[in-house]
C-alpha cells in the first residue's frame, strides 16, 4: 500500500508527541523510537493541484502551479511583499484576503539561537514545534500579514529569521532570557507597528523526544535514496533522526508517494 507523505502532526506535552497521517490510519510516532522503521518511494511525486509526476519542478509544485498558484507567491515567502490589505491582487485576490487579512502572531524562537519569525494565529505552538524550537515567545500579534513581515525585516538585522537546521539537530540550545531579549528588540519595531508588541511574556518551554543525536548529521532524500530504513533514534522538529548520524526531513517530502512501515528490534533482531 502507497500513500502521500504529510507533515507530522504535533501535540504539545511533556515531551512533543508526533503523529503520521498515513495509509489510512494515524501511527504515534513517539511509539516508534527504538524500532526499525522504513519508507519505500514509489518514484512518483503529487502536487497540491493533483497531478502525479517523477519530481517537483519547484518548492513542492508543478511548473504550472508554481507560476501561477497563490500559493506558491513571493509574499509566501516574503510577507513583507504582501498587499491583500492595499485591495491590490497578486495572485489571486479573494485567496490572499482569506489568507493575509487575518491575525498574525510574531514571534522569538530558540532553537539553534535567537531567530524571529511570523505564524498565523491558528498555527501558535505548532509552528514552533515544526522548527524544533526549545524556547518561544510572543512578540506582537497584528492585524494582517504583512505588518508582520515589516516587523520581522526590522528585527532581522538584530537576529536571524530562519532555523540552522544542523545546529538544531546536533543537542539542546541553551536556554536564554527570551523576556529581556523581547524588550531590547521591542526596541527597533517601527513606531507605528509598537501599538502591536504584546504584554504577555509567556515563555513556552519544549521537549523533544530524542534518546540520541546525531553527531555528524547526514542528511538522507528521497531522491538519493529511494528506500530509506534504520533505527528511530528521535523526532525533532520535523525531522526523524535515524541510526548512523542520519536525518530525514518529512516535511520536505511531502508529496512523495511512498510506503512506511516498521519492525520491532529485539536483541539485535527484526520481528
Amino acid at each position: 500500500m502507497k500513500d502521500t507523505l504529510k507533515k507530522m502532526s504535533t501535540n504539545l506535552q511533556d515531551v512533543v508527541q508526533y503523529t503520521l497521517d498515513i495509509h489510512g490510519g494515524y501511527i504515534l510516532m513517539n511509539e516508534l523510537i527504538g524500532k526499525q522503521i522504513k519508507i519505500e518511494w514509489s518514484g512518483e511525486v503529487i502536487c497540491n493541484c493533483g497531478r502525479i509526476m517523477k519530481k517537483f519542478y519547484r518548492s513542492g509544485f508543478c511548473y504550472q502551479c508554481f507560476y501561477d498558484s497563490p500559493l506558491a507567491s513571493q509574499s509566501i515567502f516574503k510577507p513583507e511583499l504582501c498587499t491583500a490589505h492595499l485591495g491590490i491582487e497578486e495572485r489571486d485576490l479573494e485567496w490572499e484576503k482569506t489568507f493575509q487579512l487575518a491575525p498574525h502572531y510574531v514571534y522569538l524562537a530558540n532553537s539553534s539561537g535567537i531567530k524571529v519569525g511570523i505564524t498565523r494565529g491558528t498555527q501558535g505552538v505548532i509552528r514552533w514545534m515544526d522548527q524544533g524550537a526549545s524556547q518561544a515567545i510572543l512578540l506582537a500579534e497584528v492585524p494582517n500579514r504583512r505588518f508582520s513581515g515589516d516587523i520581522e525585516v526590522s528585527l532581522k538585522r538584530f537576529v536571524a529569521d530562519v532555523t540552522n537546521w544542523r545546529k538544531m539537530l546536533s543537542g539542546t540550545p541553551d536556554s536564554v532570557d527570551l523576556v529581556k531579549m523581547k524588550e531590547k528588540l521591542s526596541e527597533h519595531v517601527p513606531e507605528e507597528l509598537k501599538q502591536y508588541i504584546l504584554a504577555d511574556n509567556t515563555v513556552t518551554e519544549i521537549k523533544y523526544p530524542v534518546t540520541q543525536f546525531p553527531k555528524k548529521i547526514k542528511s538522507v532524500k528521497l531522491e538519493k535514496n529511494p528506500i530509506i530504513e534504520g533505527e528511530l533514534l528521535g523526532i525533532k522538529g520535523q525531522y526523524l533522526l535515524l541510526d548512523g548520524d542520519r536525518v530525514f526531513n518529512i516535511r520536505s517530502h511531502e508529496g512523495f508517494i511512498s510506503k512506511f512501515s516498521y519492525q520491532e528490534i529485539v536483541q539485535g533482531r527484526l520481528f
